[in-house]
């Protein structure tokens, strides 16, 4: 193979890769984004990102392992908690590009890892030059989100609604954590919500 047969192959691979972690961006757009983006190795041991920094880079990870920390206080003592473990292929640091915040928290690579990383210069010489693309990108990066946000409620509800002896005494002890929650009148919800909608099913 030569080395132009060998740059092609990987960027052709390079493009699979992040259409998997960018699946409502066409070929076309992920195409167009790649030009914008920086190569970078993890190595194990490696953080890439720290609580409270006003960092805004986004990490495209292509593999690895990853621990999530975040540091609060219980009673004004401070404490560090491991909250999350994950493994790549996956999108790192994309809140901060929608929420303009700092780091919420520390993330540190217990696998090396390549990735590519989109940092704010980037993301501005997007915007300059390919606006459409930078819409598209934002709009996947809250459908991120969203689905995490949404994958979390329900891990939280079902933790809470499994012990439930009955529906009514369920919903008693979901409102004791979420805040006040009660079965809508069957009038209400017949006029609310079609009969063929099915909502998230949690068993108690």
């Amino acid at each position: 193979m030569t080395e132009l047969e060998t740059k092609s192959s990987a960027g052709n691979a390079l493009q699979d890769q992040l259409q998997k972690l960018l699946p409502t961006l066409n070929t076309a757009e992920v195409g167009s984004l790649i030009p914008f983006l920086q190569e970078k190795q993890i190595p194990a041991g490696h953080i890439l990102m720290t609580q409270g920094a006003p960092e805004s880079e986004i990490y495209f990870l292509l593999g690895g392992a990853f621990v999530v920390f975040e540091k609060i206080k219980i009673n004004s003592s401070p404490l560090v908690l491991k909250t999350a473990e994950f493994l790549g292929p996956s999108v790192l640091g994309e809140v901060n590009v929608l929420a303009e915040g700092t780091r919420s928290a520390t993330v540190v690579a217990t696998q090396a890892c390549q990735s590519w990383v989109l940092n704010e210069a980037k993301f501005a010489e997007i915007i300059s030059a390919n606006p459409n693309l930078a819409i598209r990108l934002l709009k996947a990066f809250g459908a991120m989100i969203d689905l995490r946000q949404k994958l979390f409620q329900r891990r939280v509800r079902g933790n809470i609604l499994r012990d439930g002896h009955s529906i009514e005494a369920a919903l008693h002890k979901l409102g004791r954590y979420t805040g006040k929650v009660s079965r809508a009148d069957n009038s209400i919800a017949e006029r609310l919500f079609s009969a063929d909608l099915d909502g998230e099913n949690y068993i108690t």
